[in-house]
Order: C-alpha cells, then sequence, then structure tokens
C-alpha cells in the first residue's frame, strides 16, 4: 500500500479544495443568468419571426388582391377611354351603335365604382395588418437590443469567473507541485470515480467524503495502521486523513 506523511496529506486536501473550487467556478460560468435570459430572448424572437412569416403571407394575400382590383380600374378607364373616343369620333353615326356604346360606358363606370370600393375595403384590411408590421418590427428592435446588452454584460462576467478560474488553478498547481506525483495520480483517479471527492478527513467513524459511518471494526483496523500509510474509505473510495 502506498504511503504518505500527514503533512503532504494535509496538502493534498488543500489540493482538493482548490479543485473544488475551480468546478464551483466552472459551474457558476456555465450558468450565468444572463444565458438564461438570452435563450428566453431567443425564444421570444423566434416566436416574433414566426408570426411575421404568417403575417407577410396575409399581406402579401391582401397586398396582391389590392393590385389586381388597381390593375382591374385601371383597365376599366383604358376601356372608358376608347368608347369615349369612339362616342364622340363622329365616325359612329347609327343610333343603335351610339346607344350601345353609351350603355358600355355607363356598365364599366358601374363596374369601377364597385371595383373602387372593394379597394377601400382592401385598404381598410391591410391598416392593422400594416400596423401589427411596424409593431413586430419595433419588439424585434428591442429585443436585439437587450440582446446586446445582456451579451455585453455575460462577456464581463465571463471575464470576472476566468480570472478567477486562473488564480484557483495556479494556486492548485504551486500546492500540487509539493505533492508526490505517484499520490498524485491516485487522488485524480479517485476523483474521477467518486464524483470529485479524492480525499477526505476522518473524522470519528464518519468519512467527509461521503459522510458516511464506517464500521467501528474498520476504524479501529485504520487508527492501528502506521501515520504514514494511505489509507481509503470502504465506502467511497477516497483517501483518508487521520
Amino acid at each position: 500500500m502506498s504511503s504518505a506523511t500527514p503533512e503532504i496529506l494535509e496538502q493534498l486536501l488543500e489540493v482538493q479544495e482548490r479543485d473544488k473550487a475551480i468546478t464551483t467556478l466552472y459551474h457558476q460560468r456555465d450558468n450565468l443568468p444572463e444565458r438564461q435570459k438570452l435563450i428566453g430572448l431567443e425564444g421570444e424572437s423566434a416566436h416574433l419571426y414566426q408570426r411575421k412569416e404568417l403575417l407577410t403571407k396575409e399581406l402579401s394575400t391582401k397586398e396582391e388582391d389590392q393590385q389586381r382590383l388597381e390593375d382591374e380600374v385601371s383597365a376599366i378607364e383604358q376601356r372608358v377611354s376608347e368608347q369615349e373616343t369612339n362616342l364622340y369620333s363622329g365616325e359612329i353615326t347609327g343610333i343603335k351603335d351610339l346607344q350601345a356604346i353609351q350603355s358600355d360606358i355607363a356598365g364599366l363606370q358601374e363596374r369601377k365604382r364597385l371595383v373602387e370600393d372593394q379597394i377601400l375595403e382592401a385598404m381598410e384590411e391591410l391598416e392593422p395588418l400594416k400596423a401589427l408590421w411596424e409593431s413586430i418590427l419595433r419588439e424585434e428592435e428591442a429585443i436585439e437590443e437587450q440582446q446586446n446588452q445582456i451579451e455585453k454584460t455575460l462577456e464581463l462576467n465571463e471575464n470576472n469567473f476566468d480570472k478567477q478560474i486562473k488564480g484557483a488553478q495556479e494556486e492548485r498547481s504551486e500546492l500540487a507541485s509539493g505533492v508526490p506525483s505517484d499520490l498524485l495520480e491516485i487522488y485524480e483517479k479517485i476523483r474521477t470515480r467518486s464524483s470529485s471527492i479524492g480525499i477526505a478527513q476522518l473524522a470519528g467513524r464518519i468519512c467527509k467524503g461521503c459522510n458516511l459511518d464506517l464500521p467501528a471494526v474498520e476504524v479501529d483496523r485504520l487508527k492501528k495502521l502506521p501515520p504514514d500509510e494511505l489509507i481509503n474509505c470502504e465506502e467511497c473510495g477516497c483517501i483518508l486523513v487521520r
């Protein structure tokens, strides 16, 4: 079984404290509230995008209808102009032919009035849709502004955590340099297996790594071992410091 002086084990406990601090700092960095806020804003932005997609289709349909009606008015006006030219050109002299032209003009003008009414209705239907479109654009701008501000805050907070992590890593490296490499390797392997706890105090019968009571027989056996002999908790496997 490997051995280590109590002083070395105490130093290894300090190494673990830095490892725990580094793990905590990484966790806090990865779970900054700004990240959740950005996720929420991304969800809002996606929802607005869907609304815009639906609204774009509706607007396009309404505008196409309006354009079709306006094209029809233009065609009617052109036809009326042509018929009025025929009416007053003097080339057509038959009463019935002239009456037919006048009747056609009257029918075209009536149709024009109906179509113009439909255009007004289409414009009235478009007005709230365009207002909604402008509202969505304003919401998008507000969300984008919030995102920019939060991203700046997130970057500042990340930089702050990075500095803390770097400081803790440097302290950890300095402490670890005083621990024999074979002992450090054993510690790292145990940490990998046991949720980041590689070494812990044995307080009475309690292992502070897993917080479980060790059997009295086992504790008596451990107490009889040489003080520099490396011992492990039979429950969680971590190195025990007596």
